[in-house]
């Protein structure tokens, strides 16, 4: 099976387990890294033996990139995914896909148009521990839930903040 080249926009705290996919799946070939935070992008490339670090922009123009895998905060995940579509590239998404509905189904339609795949991460939701909580209260073995709570350890990603550029 032939190799996709793939780029990935964003290497903030999760890019290190997707760096590390084609150790588990061969028909994946990472050649480039892409961040607004070039040096961090560069520090990645090094550790994960990646041969191109890139802007997004020269990401999204590089023809040898068809598939890239956007990284980045949910808030820019749909300017992102809209350009590497635009782009012709296929994309996977980290989740959620994008904030709004509306921006999802364009991106959707959009890739159907150009015969591109969309991808996007579902474990949050759909994962092995959410589903197991679920055949546990299904089977009355936990019993009736009351309330839920969610929250999240830690301030975040190294460097986070929420400027409406930072991905």
């Amino acid at each position: 099976m032939k190799k996709v080249k793939v780029g990935v926009i964003g290497t903030g705290t999760i890019s290190g387990i997707y760096l590390e996919a084609p150790t588990k799946f061969s028909i994946l070939d990472i050649v480039a890294v892409a961040d607004l935070n070039l040096e961090r992008a560069k520090e990645k490339a090094i550790e994960y033996n990646v041969e191109k670090v890139y802007t997004v922009e020269q990401m999204l123009a590089a023809p040898e990139i068809e598939m890239v895998i956007n990284l980045t905060i949910p808030k820019a995940h749909y300017e992102v995914t809209l350009g590497a579509l635009e782009a012709g590239k296929h994309v996977f998404v980290e989740k959620p896909l994008t904030i709004e509905v509306e921006e999802g189904k364009k991106l959707l339609e959009l890739a159907e148009q150009k015969g591109l795949r969309v991808g996007c991460a579902p474990d949050t939701f759909l994962g092995g521990a959410l589903q197991t909580c679920r055949k546990l209260m299904d089977e009355g073995i936990i019993g009736k839930p009351v309330a839920a709570t969610g929250f999240m350890l830690g301030a975040g990603p190294e460097g986070w903040h929420p400027a409406p550029d930072f991905y």
